[in-house]
């Protein structure tokens, strides 16, 4: 079971599939948008417009020319993005235009909407740009955009309109979508340098009972890892797209994979399978409990530091809690001296619920050496068996 306690935000705080464009498969840096003469890809988008993706004209393809008239808004959209934080900066457009006479005037708009064309926010606008060649003839229009948040099937909305009134010509003309005029690499076309992988990702390692922060854990974000800090947190940045998570703690898998989309800054708690639980110390006779017994939890057989979770020393009750420890199939030992110098069980238990109760069985002839109780009495090891009398309690044999 997974359960992400998240709190969004965007460029603060916050809480806790697939396009052939780079930025429609994977936020990318550095786009350019070609502008074409087909329609968008569905669902088609409303107002009316024109497609516009990374995809260059065909270098053979002879352009075709859209005549502007004035007062009238022209848009061309992008394929569906995937999400991503545009940064704040420059986007260019470069544009192949010329007019009737010597003026016309050109406003050009950016906007992100969603897939159909409506909530639509503004990234920038240029307003008044000159068009003033009798003959094609390219114009660079910087304009700056502000920082937005990319969600899932947004689209950029390109908007070109020319002025009405004035001295402005009833129409001008665009050159675009193949080659004549315009020539090879200064096509008409929007481009920037605006990084679309601008999200942070902060993720926070928790035990199930959310009392607890996990230091040391493997937290992956798809293929790259990092360990989680003290306080239990794994940070990323310039992050975008939808990425995948998953975290392993002492090599067991502590959550299954889940998706987390990057359409703004992320702060996110994962509620980790990581649980307290008590172990109690019998005897093989399981009647009564042993006390001071060294019961340690291990990921493998290979009983060392290497593989050690957690170890603990029993209580008057027989009993020793662990704290933060992971789902699944755990190695136990119990020891009757401090320094594991005398194995007395070993047994594996699944651990699979918060507060779990586990019981260990003393085996006077574990381990590789056959030892009597004596030697467990020696070294401490208390015997309790219910008593009903003060006497039938067992006695530490004293040192000789």
């Amino acid at each position: 079971m997974l359960i992400v306690l998240a709190y969004m935000f965007l460029g603060s705080f916050s809480v806790v599939p697939p396009g052939k464009n780079p930025v429609d498969m994977a936020p990318a840096i550095d786009p350019t948008y070609y502008l074409h003469r087909t329609l968008p890809q569905t669902p088609i988008p409303v107002p009316f417009g024109l497609r516009m993706n990374t995809t260059a004209p065909p270098s053979g393809q002879t352009e075709t020319t859209l005549q502007f008239n004035k007062g009238t808004n022209y848009y061309w959209y992008s394929d569906p993005l995937t999400p991503g934080c545009a940064a704040s900066g420059t986007w260019t457009f470069y544009v192949w235009a010329d007019t009737a006479t010597t003026l016309s005037t050109l406003d050009v708009r950016l906007d992100l909407t969603s897939s159909s064309g409506g909530n639509s926010r503004s990234i920038g606008a240029f307003i008044g740009k000159t068009i003033n060649a009798l003959t094609p003839t390219l114009y660079t229009i910087s304009i700056a955009g502000s920082g937005i948040g990319l969600q899932t099937n947004d689209r950029f909305r390109l908007t070109l309109l020319p002025e009405g009134g004035g001295a402005n010509d009833s129409h001008m003309n665009i050159i675009y979508d193949g080659y004549g005029s315009e020539t090879v690499g200064s096509e008409t076309r929007l481009s920037t340098t605006v990084s679309f992988t601008n999200c942070s990702l902060n993720l926070r390692v928790r035990n199930w009972s959310l009392t607890d922060t996990i230091p040391g854990a493997i937290v992956y974000k798809d293929s790259q890892i990092q360990v989680s800090s003290s306080n239990g947190w794994a940070n990323w940045t310039n992050v975008g797209g939808i990425v995948q998570i998953k975290v392993q703690y002492f090599g067991y898998w502590v959550n299954g994979t889940f998706p987390v989309t990057l359409d703004s800054n992320k702060t996110l708690d994962i509620r980790a399978n990581i649980y307290n639980i008590t172990v109690t110390v019998r005897p093989a006779n399981q009647e009564g409990v042993l006390q001071s017994v060294n019961v340690t939890a291990y990921n493998s057989t290979q009983y060392g530091s290497s593989s050690k979770i957690a170890t603990g020393i029993t209580d008057a009750n027989g009993r020793v809690s662990f704290q933060d420890v992971p789902n699944g199939t755990l190695f136990f030992t119990s020891y009757a001296k401090s320094d594991y110098s005398i194995l007395i069980s070993e047994f594996s238990q699944t651990v699979s619920t918060n507060g779990q109760s586990i019981s260990l069985i003393a085996d006077q002839n574990a381990g590789t050496a056959t030892l009597p109780w004596e030697v467990f009495f020696i070294a401490s090891f208390v015997l309790s068996r219910w008593p009903t009398a003060p006497d039938n309690a067992a006695k530490r044999k004293p040192k000789t």
